[in-house]
């Protein structure tokens, strides 16, 4: 064997040895290739015919293979990591009514006979009246439309009187009761069409319920 291809044998047998050492397989198959390629070396340097030093070219092709598949899997896994997909629009679109379809739903609570355990006990030292106060909250249903009017029903301003500021602060307490208590319900059981990011939002509007002077957005 000329110098040449002693050479071309020796990177061979560095590769394959640096394959195996980058390689996922045991400690003791690492060791049995690496006796395997030491004792092609001893036979390339007695001079042995190159059919039978083929066997280390093929042995080399096939860890590469093994090797390669293992890479590629794990190339692709993070790929599929760091891949950028576009971001949904589910949540745009669902906030865009969330304001709106949670101070209607608060509302029907409020006129329905369930609210009865609740509202009683808010409106005893109050001159509020159930059925004058239902019909109040059944127009401002229908005019509801967004964070505005939900915040208008929520937080008492200086215009009004103290029957209105009790009509709104009795609204409040109810609405408080309706998302901690009834929302899940109304969810699941209604025909709103992303009912997993309105499950989500629940703690978010009971916030903003709570501090209406504070609720501009939904985000």
């Amino acid at each position: 064997m000329d110098t040449r291809s002693t050479l071309i044998l020796i990177r061979l047998i560095s590769l394959d040895t640096f394959i195996i050492h980058k390689s996922n397989l045991t400690t003791k198959t690492k060791i049995h290739f690496m006796r395997f390629l030491k004792r092609k070396i001893v036979k390339a340097q007695r001079g042995y015919s190159t059919k039978k030093n083929n066997t280390v070219k093929m042995f080399s092709y096939v860890l590469c293979r093994k090797t390669k598949k293992i890479g590629s899997a794990k190339s692709l896994t993070q790929r599929n990591r760091n891949l950028d997909l576009p971001k949904s629009k589910v949540p745009h679109r669902c906030l865009k009514n969330v304001a709106k379809n949670y101070g209607r739903a608060i509302c029907n609570f409020v006129i329905s006979e369930i609210s009865d355990l609740y509202l009683e006990p808010l409106i005893k030292n109050t001159s509020i009246d159930i059925k004058v106060y239902r019909k109040f909250i059944k127009e401002k249903k229908e005019s509801m439309d967004g964070i505005e009017s939900l915040r208008e029903l929520l937080l008492p301003n200086e215009a009004d009187d103290k029957l209105i500021a009790d009509y709104k602060k009795t609204f409040q307490h109810l609405a408080i009761i309706f998302i901690k208590y009834f929302s899940v319900n109304w969810i699941y059981g209604g025909k709103l069409s992303y009912k997993m990011e309105y499950l989500k939002l629940r703690f978010k509007m009971l916030r903003r319920v709570q501090n209406p002077e504070l609720f501009t957005c939904i985000r």
